[in-house]
């Protein structure tokens, strides 16, 4: 019996924490019921102590349990992850258990060869249960996969049904530090290596996010030159490339669009001298009273300044064969991996639970194609308009 509208799991880990947090004053929940989950009783009793939302409940839940986690998916219409790595702290059981019982899911994975394997063992059970499994529920890959969603929208039709056109997305902004989960998910990939499961032909795959056998016209991860590395240029390589590129592909090959639109992420080198500014002027947290941490171990992160005062911006411009461009600017505030991620997941998660209808259709999808307008809409309404920004623009 469904009893509550969403579940947060892992929600006593530092972005979980924030995720409640913000959920506990969202407008959407006053009325209703939600959880609180994790493994560990005492740490969500801490957290729910400091929460004041009456419908609020918790579930100690360790995902090795099966019953245990398949009675949690069954109380619920969504369900938010925040226990990563996903690869390593059973993340496919969850998964697995909502694909199965047609609950919606969302995670912050950024691990790209385990949202590959979860596509191709989940996607036909999520669709025959309807089930929306949606990839990349953060910062990755939110800004990048419905950028690209509102600049091929704003081409004209007739420039949209043409041969080619090039998709760039340009981070200009990506003010933020990282946590012990960041290193923790570097940790995992090299793990995957060590043991097989992450191959160097697998990390050189651009289209690793989808299907077995996808192709089409982009040639990298990142889906610049393969010569692409930093220099005295505009245009600079960017961390999460790889990964935000692999996702959007995916929404493109959902849309039998990958052999005639290609996709390429990078950073401008502005961002690294806001980035270098703003660690300067705060005396790397010193002058602010708070330190950057910058061997953050499990459950810490970025200071509470700059978890609020972070910002991003990506400017992500379709160009068709005609010369024709439309250019959709995402930009949003707060530490982009912490303060605004956990924003953007519980958006997420309150879009698949309370908004509607959706697009048709359950599978192993991403914030594009699972949700599209509908979450655009929410993240444009979040905190009265103040949290992100989407425009679009088109020029001739």
């Amino acid at each position: 019996m469904v009893k509550y509208d969403l579940v947060l799991y892992g929600a006593t880990g530092f972005t979980g924490r924030l995720v409640a947090k913000y959920l506990n004053t969202v407008p959407d929940l006053q009325g209703k019921q939600w959880a609180i989950a994790g493994r560990t009783e005492s740490k969500l009793q801490a957290l729910k102590s400091t929460l004041s939302h009456p419908g609020l409940a918790s579930l100690t839940v360790d995902l090795t349990d099966v019953a245990a986690t398949e009675q949690m998916v069954a109380s619920t219409r969504a369900i938010i992850n925040c226990a990563g790595p996903f690869s390593q702290n059973n993340g496919e059981e969850l998964l697995s258990a909502c694909a199965r019982g047609g609950v919606h899911y969302s995670d912050l994975a950024g691990e790209n060869w385990w949202q590959g394997e979860m596509g191709s063992k989940y996607h036909s059970v999520a669709e025959k249960s309807g089930a929306k499994i949606v990839l990349g529920g953060g910062v990755d890959s939110i800004p990048s996969d419905l950028g690209t969603m509102l600049a091929l929208g704003a081409l004209p039709p007739e420039d949209l049904a043409a041969a080619a056109i090039k998709v760039v997305g340009v981070f200009t902004e990506y003010s933020g530090s990282f946590s012990g989960g960041t290193l923790n998910s570097g940790r995992a990939k090299n793990k995957a290596k060590r043991e097989g499961d992450l191959t160097d032909a697998m990390d050189s795959d651009p289209y690793l996010v989808c299907d077995a056998g996808t192709t089409g016209v982009d040639s990298t991860p990142d889906g610049m030159p393969a010569d692409f590395s930093w220099g005295l240029r505009r245009q600079q390589p960017f961390f999460m490339g790889p990964i935000n590129a692999r996702v959007v592909r995916r929404s493109l090959a959902l849309r039998g669009l990958t052999q005639r639109v290609s996709y390429a992420e990078c950073s401008s080198a502005m961002l690294w001298l806001r980035l270098a500014w703003l660690f300067l002027s705060n005396g790397m947290g010193h002058f602010r009273g708070e330190a950057i941490n910058l061997k953050p171990r499990s459950g810490e992160g970025p200071p509470g300044w700059l978890v609020k005062e972070g910002a991003f911006m990506i400017e992500v411009t379709a160009t068709a064969s005609s010369g024709t461009e439309a250019t959709a600017i995402v930009k949003g505030k707060g530490d982009p991996g912490y303060g605004a991620t956990a924003k953007m997941l519980a958006e997420t998660g309150l879009c698949l639970s309370l908004d509607g209808p959706h697009q048709a259709g359950g599978g192993v999808l991403t914030p594009w194609t699972a949700l599209g307008e509908l979450l655009v809409a929410r993240l444009r309404r979040a905190e009265g308009g103040a949290f992100m920004s989407l425009d679009v623009k088109s020029r001739l």
